[in-house]
Order: C-alpha cells, then structure tokens, then sequence
C-alpha cells in the first residue's frame, strides 16, 4: 500500500494503478492531519501554560473565568466543614489538612485568608502565601493548619477566607483544639524503703499514688504487681477498686490513691551482697509502666553509737555563741536514720543543733552534729538532747546537755521568741500554717529567714535568727553587741495559710515521703526550691485559718515585754512591737 506521501511523488512506479490509490486515500490523508494538530491530556500538568485539561483535551484558562462562561457560578466548598484537633494529652506539634474545592462551573478568586485569633497556637502558612489566587471548577488548594499545643484549656479559632464565591463571600472555617494537659503519675515514698527488718517479721509501708499532670488529664491504674513475682520478701496487699483514675491532684484534692506494701525478710542473706534485699514494684497505667524501687536490709541491723554521752559547754559569755561536735556512728549494716529534738518541760531556745536534719548514716561511718548555745541569761542553761534512732536494740538516746551564761563587759543582750498557732510543736501533723518574725533596724536593715546573721549592722549590734524544726517554730533572733542607741521594730508576717493540709497529699504530690517533706519545711537538703513547696501548699489548700501570734522579749534572760497579735491570712503583716535602745537600756513601750 502506498503511504500519503507517495502521491505527491512526481515520479510514480506505475501510472495508473498509483493514481486511483492516491484518489481514495485523499480524505485520509487530510483526517490524519487534523488530529495531529488536538493536544490530548489526562491532568492539568499535561496542558502547555495557559491551559487546563478539559475531557481530556487542553483548552484556555481564561475560558473558564466566569465572563465566559453561561450563568457562570463559583462554589467554595471546604472538606472538612470543621477543623478539631480533637481532646489530647500530648503537647506535640499536630497539623490537619483542609481541601478548599471550586464545585461551581467557573474559576473561584481567593482575596485573603487568615485566623481571627493568633492565640491557641494555631498557625496557618497558607494565610501569608501571594494572594489573589484561583482555583478553576473541579479543582482544590490544599491548605496545613498547625497546632503547638499550650495551656490545658480549650481553644477556638476560625480561617476565614474572602473569595468570590457569591453566596459566602467570606467563608468561615471553625477550627476547635483542646490540650487537656499530661498526666504524670507519683508514687510516695520513692524508692520504698523498709530499713531493718529482722528475719521473720514484717515491716509494712503505705503507698500513695497522685496525680502531679497538668490540666485535667487523668491517669488509670490497672495493676501493681512485684518484680520479679518470685521475690517473696516484698508484696503488695491488691487493692480492690482496681482499675483506679486519678485527676489532677490540683483539680481534686481527695484524688489520692493509698495501698500496702510489705517486706517479710526469709532469711539474713540478700542478692546483692551488701545486706540490702531488693525488688521493683510495677505499676501499669494508662500512660505506660511506672517502676519504683522497693529495698530491705534483714543481715545487719543499724547500730548507734553516740560519743559523749554528756556534754558541759562550760562558760559562755552573754551574747555569744559556742558550739561542740557530738559523734555519731554506725556500726551497724543498714543505713542509721537520726531525727535530734530537745526535750524537757521546757527546753531552752539557747540550746540548738546544726545541722538541725540528719542525713542517714551509712554503715561502717559516721557524722557529727553540732550542739550549739547561745547564752542570752546569766546562770545555768540546759537541756536534754533526744535521738530518735531507727537501731532496733537502742531506739532513743539522751544525751544531757548543760552550759553557764556568765556576764561579760559588754551591751545588754535581747532575745526574741515567738511561737504561733499551727497545731503540735513536737511532730509534724496537718497543720502546716507559717509565721516569720523580722527584726528591723533603724535604718530599714532586716534580720530573718532569708538574711540570718546580716554583717552590716555596724554599731546596732550582731543580729542572728533561728527557728527550730520541725516546723520553724519557735523562731529566735539574738541581739547582741548593740552599742547605739535607736529604735528597732520587730515585724510578723503569714507565709502559709492552710489550718488542715493531709501531709500524705502534700508528700504525694511532690513525690516524696512525709518524713522528707518535714525536712523540707524545716530546711532539709533535699533539692525542691521553697517557692514550689508555697506554691503547692496554696493550690491544694483544704482549709484555711487565721494564726495567733505570741512574741516575748528578754533581755539578759529576763523577760520584759509580751505582745500578742492575730494574722488573718496569707500575705498578713504586723509589726507587732517596737524595742527602743536608750542610755543603753532596752525597753518596749
């Protein structure tokens, strides 16, 4: 068969047979032609610039603008409707996707795009792209809404998109995000630790579990179990709402989770060696798998040691103080915990201990602790030093503990003593209510908590405050050395409000055991700044109630004055006296 382009050959190979076959395929040849010069496509991308592909062939852009194009409509139509992030507990970047389609049958113009609100961490990069912009019927623009979630609150925001779209000119996007916050389970004590217990008895130690996340997220416990099971030494009496939830300890303050551990040492021997027993308790949650360490020792009991067992200081001039190291050794394998208090009907604010918390004494050391007087009377001063020990054979110690004021040449001597109300003295109970006492100078200088022994009161004297554990009180400032005369004021102030605080809550919260939690609020080394403790104490405050204030004045050991005031609340301040230095005599008015 001959092709097209042989008849145009001006020299065929026969003259007539060429001829018909060129006569018929004419039309052929001039179809072939035309279908040539049709750009077929299957995508825009398909089309040359300036076109769209239209059932399948390429056509002009601007055919379809809405001048060109009969009762020509264009439909914004977004999917989906309403942008939510939905309720989360991770504070992770998330992004949601929106398709803003043209469903009308001619080109749509967005104007402008933007949020109605920067707040709530919603961010949109399309809303700053080059605008105007179209999208032709049929087809869609992909626009990324982003979110860093913030504050444990809900947020509502909108995209509002301005085009030419006749029935919603500015079209309204909801956009919806709630970070409910993250759940963060404490278990208190952390590790358990059950210290000495012989072979064949038990020692028992309660659990509690909070809360400490953010928000209102909650947590589920579903198990506690031992690691490993086999470990018969330490169990957990099964508590029997299981599973439990917990809310935010500073949503729900009853949202407190207690139960029982127990160690019940078969044997002197320990896997590790060094006398300790140990073992891991689980906890499974919803939020993964929370592991505390649980120890024993049933090989070496603690085994306390105090050298000397009296102390005289001897003399000790008016408005000075001395001090004698007490040694304290453990002989003893497991760790010897020592708590120091005075005892007495009515022990004597110029005997005191420093540091006033113990830290626990490993086996085979030892530590010593200061025992300090302050002579502020002339005369006898003593006082009966008790360790409370956790050695099973000697669980307190007495150590007596005399000293003589004697006068000296130099300026009277002013004590300051004050007690307030906020329960027991002797023990850590409820009532975590907090009074600071302040003596100010003439001239505005301070002498308190925060500034304990100032160096720049120059001729008014040697100031130096000191409360006493557990609770910082009483308190006591010593004035001492002042040989100007002028007025000074002593000021009372309300640190803490709460009549009724569960001291489990409180320890729980902060993930420590109530005996840390008294070092804490009595100064203890244990790295949690004082703030965080204020802080706590407010936000999950059951009670509160106002505090008696009691202040006495003595000088060289004779009282002189008594003033009484009452705090209403926190952040309450009184001056509750003025001391007045005249022809070097003290007196209050």
């Amino acid at each position: 068969m001959l092709a097209c382009g042989d008849c145009m050959d001006p020299t065929p190979k026969s003259l007539l047979l060429p001829l018909v076959v060129c006569l018929l395929s004419a039309t052929a040849c001039d179809r072939t032609t035309k279908v040539m010069d049709v750009t077929y496509c299957r995508l825009d991308v398909d089309c040359p610039s300036g076109y769209l592909c239209e059932t399948f062939e390429c056509v002009p852009k601007n055919a379809k603008t809405c001048e060109n194009v009969n009762d020509g409509t264009p439909i914004l139509q977004p999917t989906p409707h309403t942008v939510d992030f939905g309720m989360t507990t991770s504070n992770a970047p998330q992004e949601k996707k929106v398709l803003l389609s043209n469903i009308g049958n001619c080109t749509l113009t967005l104007f402008e795009s933007n949020l109605a609100s920067s707040d709530g961490g919603v961010g949109c990069a399309f809303c700053g792209t080059t605008f105007p912009k179209e999208i032709f019927p049929g087809r869609s623009e992909e626009v990324t809404l982003a979110w860093t979630p913030g504050d444990p609150v809900p947020h509502a925001n909108e995209l509002r998109i301005l085009s030419d779209d006749k029935e919603y000119p500015t079209f309204r996007l909801p956009i919806r995000a709630h970070y409910i916050g993250s759940p963060s389970l404490t278990a208190a004590p952390n590790p358990v630790n059950f210290g000495y217990v012989a072979v064949g008895r038990q020692a028992k130690r309660n659990v509690t579990l909070t809360n400490r996340g953010t928000g209102t997220a909650p947590i589920t416990i579903s198990a506690i179990a031992v690691d490993p099971p086999m470990n018969s030494d330490f169990e957990v009496v099964q508590p029997m709402d299981l599973p439990r939830t917990l809310r935010p300890i500073t949503q729900d303050t009853t949202a407190l989770f207690t139960f029982e551990t127990r160690f019940t040492p078969r044997s002197s021997g320990a896997p590790d060696g060094g006398g300790d027993t140990l073992s891991t308790l689980v906890l499974t949650t919803s939020e993964g798998e929370l592991r505390v360490p649980m120890q024993g020792n049933s090989a070496t009991p603690p085994v306390v040691a105090v050298t000397p067992m009296m102390m005289d200081l001897g003399n000790v001039r008016l408005g000075t103080t001395l001090s004698r190291p007490l040694t304290i050794t453990n002989s003893g394998g497991a760790p010897l915990s020592v708590r120091a208090t005075w005892g007495g009907t009515r022990p004597s604010t110029d005997l005191s201990t420093s540091p006033q918390i113990i830290s626990s004494i490993a086996g085979g050391t030892f530590t010593e602790l200061q025992v300090v007087v302050t002579a502020t009377a002339e005369g006898p001063i003593t006082g009966l030093l008790v360790l409370e020990t956790n050695d099973p054979s000697r669980p307190t110690v007495t150590v007596p503990v005399t000293a003589n004021g004697v006068t000296g040449p130099g300026p009277e001597v002013v004590k300051l003593e004050m007690t307030y109300d906020n329960g027991s003295d002797s023990a850590f109970d409820n009532d975590v209510r907090d009074v600071d006492m302040t003596l100010e100078h003439p001239f505005g200088y301070v002498c308190n908590e925060r500034t304990p022994a100032p160096m720049n009161w120059g001729t008014y004297g040697n100031p130096t405050w000191l409360a006493f554990a557990p609770k910082e009180e009483p308190e006591r400032i010593v004035l001492a050395d002042a040989r100007t005369d002028g007025t000074y004021r002593v000021m009372v102030s309300y640190q803490a409000d709460c009549k009724s605080l569960p001291s489990a809550l409180l320890a729980g919260i902060l993930g420590i055991s109530i005996d840390v939690l008294v070092d804490i609020l009595t100064g203890g080394a244990v790295p949690i700044p004082g703030q965080d403790i204020g802080r706590l104490i407010e936000q999950v405050c059951i009670n509160r109630s106002s505090s008696a204030v009691n202040v006495k004045v003595y000088v060289n050991g004779t009282l002189i004055s008594e003033k009484n005031t009452t705090l209403g609340r926190k952040g309450d301040t009184a001056y509750i006296l003025n001391l007045v230095r005249a022809n070097g005599v003290f007196s209050v008015p």
